[in-house]
């Protein structure tokens, strides 16, 4: 497949990077970063006989001496980051700003304003996708409408459910928009499913395991406290809220016949057409938004039960 970033945008990043000295591989060698991307002892020595391995070619020519030429990871054939596909340039820009490589937050936002700058031309960008530590854990992607969106909501969701399983979760969900419609339909179902069952667990309220998931929102709705405390009225005000969230079971109704119709877990015939991404994104987003309502009303980082 033909690169849709161009050698003339990947030139002027490198330039606009050596202009301002920053480095692309941050506080680490060359070759323990570029280590992170490419697997540097499966591919060949090119320039030293000695050695029979890219990482100790390369280590010997820019860690024990530093002989190689200004940007030699642009032109050398083993990186070739002028041609490489755009799936590993851009896992390179992320990874030159990942909080290991960089600490220095005036670094991280300079090269973020430098990148971007650039792929906007071709569509493209640097985007935050996760956090760890605090820190801000970016990823490279093609610009689409909507996908900021889902990416703030998947940090939101994890500041309460914070777990291999959710965060895998929540990365399937959001990855198969694009994708695989059917498979962002039953992995949004499963998230909102461990969202409540998460909860119940930690108020203590028994969970029936034939509930459908409109029933397990009924429940988990109950077990919460939404009243506004700094209401004029707090009892009104609570009345009101909860015949408003008795429209989100409405919604999750539709949700579950939706996924039954096109989600995974159900036979298909082999002609089988999956939902336009558009209905599968607005699906995403609404059971994204359910989740971060009642993991915030509960208030707590609740202990995670999988589903």
């Amino acid at each position: 497949m033909k690169n849709k970033i161009t050698d003339v945008t990947r030139q002027h990043v490198a330039d606009e990077m050596q202009i301002a000295k920053l480095w692309y591989h941050g506080r680490l060698n060359e070759p323990d970063f570029l280590g992170r991307i490419f697997n540097l002892k499966s591919l060949p020595s090119r320039y030293d006989d000695r050695w029979d391995n890219a990482y100790d070619d390369i280590y010997q020519h820019t860690v024990n001496n530093s002989d190689y030429e200004e940007g030699w990871i642009y032109t050398d054939p083993r990186i070739n980051l002028l041609h490489c596909d755009d799936e590993i340039y851009l896992k390179f820009l992320s990874t030159t700003i990942h909080p290991i490589i960089r600490s220095n937050q005036e670094e991280v936002s300079a090269l973020l304003e430098l990148y971007n700058k650039n792929l906007n031309a071709d569509g493209f960008e640097i985007a935050q996708s996760d956090e760890i530590s605090g820190k801000h854990v970016f990823t490279g992607r093609q610009k689409i409408i909507g996908q900021g969106q889902l990416v703030a909501k998947k940090v939101e969701i994890k500041k309460y459910l914070n777990t291999t399983y959710v965060n895998g979760k929540i990365n399937t969900m959001n990855d198969a928009i694009y994708k695989d419609t059917d498979l962002a339909i039953g992995t949004a179902k499963e998230l909102l499913e461990t969202t409540c069952k998460s909860i119940l667990k930690q108020k203590g309220v028994g969970i029936d395991p034939d509930l459908t998931l409109p029933q397990l929102l009924k429940v988990t709705t109950a077990s919460l406290d939404f009243k506004p405390k700094e209401a004029d009225d707090p009892d009104k005000a609570e009345k009101a809220i909860r015949q408003i969230l008795g429209g989100i079971t409405s919604i999750v109704h539709g949700v579950a016949e939706l996924r039954n119709g096109y989600g995974t877990g159900h036979g298909k015939d082999a002609d089988f057409k999956g939902l336009e991404v558009k209905y599968a994104k607005l699906f995403v987003g609404v059971v994204s938004e359910i989740a971060i309502l009642y993991l915030a009303t509960n208030g707590e980082t609740a202990e995670l039960i999988e589903t």
